[in-house]
């Protein structure tokens, strides 16, 4: 199986990246394809589509054996379940499903460029389909054990940057490591291409600088 493109995220890195998609809408990603006749009629009618699903791979998980039992990092008391119940990226296809928003679509001089957001991948995810979201479908009326993520306010020791929207929606969905959940230590994540340290206090998140990676 062999990928379409790759999306371009501000995620380099798996620290930071949201735990699922649409939880942050101004995280931007771009899906650019050749403009040949093939993707030219490929796309034809996508904008009449709010949502689309992204078949990708987890292209940053390295081991090839996995265990049919992993520990879901939100998942109350921690205990263990079956890969095939959780969203784990530790699969034995290393195959993922993420909706995104549908923004825009792009017909350039020797390129086509697909816009969407809320992604929650790395950047340079290959990703290996395209289908449109449909609500009457895919919308269902459905239980889970996974509760929707909580969510702190952020306060800022620094100057603001121009990715300040996006960097705070990401450090109030606390991106810490689930054992480290009573620790006041000061973290570093990259998101768009800023080098961001922040450090939780009380009840809140704290960032302390934010700058530019050269």
């Amino acid at each position: 199986m062999t990928p379409i493109t790759s999306i371009r995220t501000p995620f380099p890195e798996k620290f930071g990246i949201p735990r699922q998609s649409l939880l942050v809408n101004e995280a931007k990603g771009l899906l650019k394809f050749p403009k040949n006749d093939f993707y030219h009629e490929a796309f034809r009618g996508i904008e009449e589509s709010s949502h689309l699903w992204l078949i990708f791979g987890f292209h940053l998980i390295k081991e090839d054996t996995f265990n049919g039992l992993v520990r879901p990092p939100r998942f109350e008391g921690r205990k263990k379940m079956g890969v095939f119940a959780t969203r784990s990226p530790h699969r034995p296809n290393k195959l993922g499903l993420s909706v995104v928003k549908f923004e825009n679509i792009l017909y350039l001089e020797n390129e086509i460029v697909l816009e969407v957001s809320g992604v929650d991948l790395a950047d340079g995810t290959p990703i290996y389909d395209i289908k449109p979201y449909v609500p009457y479908t895919d919308c269902v009326d459905a239980k889970s054990p996974f509760e929707k993520q909580e969510s702190f306010a952020v306060k800022w020791n620094c100057e603001k940057v121009s990715e300040a929207a996006l960097i705070e929606k990401i450090i109030a969905l606390d991106p810490r490591p689930q054992h480290d959940k009573d620790s006041e230590e000061e973290y570093g994540v990259s998101i768009a291409g800023f080098n961001v340290r922040f450090r939780f206090l009380v009840s809140h998140f704290e960032i302390v600088s934010a700058v530019r990676i050269k």
